[in-house]
């Protein structure tokens, strides 16, 4: 009796918890169609924000997920970020298994604590997480958390996807505002989904149901600039205690650069002195900036430090000049005040850092971006600096902040500009090899690689790797279809001003070449081969993205060895279409010698899903032809 009372209280404790989110969880009630290339299914996504005035927002968020297997664990966790301005009045998660009955209630207690940013060297913002570990599949997570906060200049974007292959029941967003505040409002991506909104009464709301979990597909866009988001801000707001008012980018950008950088840029007077000193020969701008730059270079060192308003408002230029570190925010703040006693006009810029690349949303005024640069404007166009690196070159971007919109902060206003873009062709990898080929099959090499752009970012990291880590590249991560191979000796050489890294390695590797009888087969190009194919779709759903472009020029010659002669050499390829160019050439130069030439240009851009199989295609047929072989027959004694 005592068994069958506890087990009725658990079932009433478990129907309580249903009924007061007034839906079942029992993964049976889920529709076919929202599990179909689902890994997870948000069962009820309800976030709530109530704007009281211009110095108090508070968000009440409940969402309950579905995890229909192993690649959707990611949707069982919670992170909520908090600080002094940002305080959790409530936190809890429930784990229910398939039947929708508790398997784990999760208490405030259970969630970690720890700093926003793990390499932080002290900081003022820090986070509640928590991962559930499941015991099967499905199971539905479940959590809730009430916010309240002073800073209103950070207002929750709507997005009710977490991802690619997620559905969605229902997902809804409100916020209630007074009407003395203006709300500026971005929509994207709200097309083809099934959405209701509502603007009445001080009030607007986003509310979608039913929506099919969309397969990822390679080479697909990002799902950030698939799936339906809102981007939200105030034209009244709020930041640790400095109220502000925006209502365009230019008074937006006066505010952040009054409250936020304008007092931190003093320096101490023997810093001043040594600035001036190092740049008092130079008038050139630039040149002066590049002097500033490699000051910086090796003076600083990157460490993460949030400390101020939010996270946003740098260290002191003179504590970073004394201490030698600070993050992206202290050093690009740092770099800024020393082009200020030189002389150089530059702009601290916010950002939106990484990959894919995101930019600034221009209708927005708000506190937006995850980084922060340098920008100098000069009559030739801007360059933009990266402050936190000891080793890019003066004004190179890479793929971390190129062709974006930022922020720039200048002391009569904010300005949107676009930073620099890498043009397809300047992006090159140019191999020039010689290898000899002996009459049992080894080869021994000496290759010169010279990169730029886009290939440069890949190549130029390897002179601050170790021994092993280089070696380790070239055998598995470079040649990984040579085996046997060795590398006897390397050398680099890197161009900052030029921004060209160049490669010189010499390798030999056994039993390179085949035998069939008295024939020898090798494949010709041995230090450039692509074999990457695109998987294969009956039916593409999404656009094809190829998101930077570039071009290989390889010539190689090869010695053959005395006692073989050439039997068959393959036709010249030659193949050029929208999405780029590939050709290559044998050319026989004596009996014992070959000339191998291989270009292969890949451009940028976003294509319609159609041209997806004539892409796949014309990588099929660059992995065919890169393995082209050569036959030679064994000569009559």
């Amino acid at each position: 009796m005592k068994n069958k009372g506890l087990f009725l209280l658990i079932c009433i404790v478990n129907i309580q918890l249903l009924f007061s989110q007034d839906v079942d969880l029992k993964v049976s009630v889920i529709p076919d169609s929202l599990t179909k290339n689902a890994n997870s299914v948000i069962r009820f996504n309800e976030t709530k924000i109530e704007l009281i005035s211009q110095r108090k927002m508070v968000i009440k968020v409940k969402k309950a997920v579905t995890i229909l297997n192993k690649r959707g664990d990611d949707n069982s966790q919670l992170i909520v970020p908090y600080d002094k301005s940002n305080r959790i009045k409530k936190l809890k998660a429930y784990a229910y298994n398939s039947l929708g009955a508790i398997e784990k209630k999760i208490s405030k207690n259970d969630f970690g604590d720890f700093s926003a940013d793990g390499s932080s060297l002290f900081v003022d913002n820090r986070l509640k997480h928590y991962k559930y570990t499941p015991k099967t599949y499905p199971y539905t997570f479940y959590y809730e958390y009430e916010l309240e906060s002073s800073n209103t200049a950070f207002i929750p974007r709507w997005f009710p996807f977490d991802s690619y292959n997620q559905s969605i029941q229902k997902s809804s967003f409100q916020l209630i505002h007074p009407s003395d505040l203006k709300i500026q409002k971005e929509e994207k991506n709200f097309k083809n989904f099934n959405i209701t909104k509502d603007t009445t009464n001080n009030k607007l709301s986003f509310i979608i149901t039913n929506s099919l979990a969309i397969k990822y597909e390679q080479l697909c866009p990002s799902y950030i600039n698939i799936m339906p988001n809102a981007i939200l801000a105030t034209n009244k707001f709020r930041l640790e205690k400095v109220d502000g008012v925006a209502n365009n980018w230019h008074e937006f950008g006066k505010w952040m650069y009054e409250n936020l950088i304008s007092s931190r840029m003093e320096l101490p007077e023997a810093t001043k002195v040594t600035i001036k000193n190092l740049v008092k020969d130079v008038d050139n701008p630039i040149e002066k900036a590049k002097i500033i730059y490699e000051y910086v270079q090796n003076k600083t060192r990157y460490i993460s430090v949030q400390v101020g308003i939010g996270g946003w408002m740098p260290m002191l230029a003179s504590d970073v000049d004394k201490l030698g570190y600070g993050d992206c925010k202290a050093l690009t703040n740092y770099t800024k005040a020393l082009m200020d006693i030189a002389g150089v006009e530059s702009y601290y810029s916010a950002i939106y850092a990484d990959d894919p690349k995101r930019s600034m949303e221009k209708n927005v005024f708000s506190v937006q971006g995850n980084h922060v640069i340098l920008n100098i404007p000069t009559d030739k166009g801007d360059i933009w600096l990266e402050c936190t690196s000891q080793t890019v070159p003066f004004g190179y971007q890479g793929t971390f902040t190129d062709d974006r919109d930022a922020l720039v902060l200048t002391p009569e206003g904010g300005q949107i500009k676009h930073t620099g873009i890498h043009n397809d062709k300047q992006s090159f990898q140019k191999t020039v090899a010689n290898f000899t080929l002996d009459s049992i099959g080894n080869i021994t090499g000496m290759i010169n690689i010279r990169s730029s752009g886009v290939q440069y970012d890949r190549h130029y990291v390897l002179e601050k790797k170790s021994d092993r880590d280089i070696k380790n590249h070239y055998k598995s991560d470079y040649w990984p279809y040579i085996n046997n191979i060795n590398i006897d000796n390397y050398n680099f050489a890197n161009y900052k001003d030029s921004v060209i890294f160049k490669e010189s390695i010499n390798l030999s590797a056994k039993d390179y070449a085949s035998f069939s009888g008295n024939r020898m087969l090798f494949t010709v190009n041995a230090f450039n081969r692509t074999s990457y194919i695109p998987k294969r779709y009956r039916t593409r759903k999404l656009a094809l993205e190829i998101s930077r472009g570039y071009i290989d020029t390889d010539k190689f010659e090869i010695v053959l060895p005395d006692n073989y002669a050439i039997e068959a050499l393959a036709e010249n390829i030659s193949i050029k279409n929208k999405f780029g160019e590939y050709k290559f050439s044998i050319e026989k130069i004596s009996p014992t010698k070959l000339k191998y030439a291989r270009t292969f240009f890949l451009k940028k851009g976003i294509y319609p899903k159609e041209d997806y199989k004539a892409y796949r295609n014309f990588r099929k047929q660059i992995a065919k032809f890169d393995k082209t072989k050569i036959v030679l027959i064994k000569k009559a004694k």
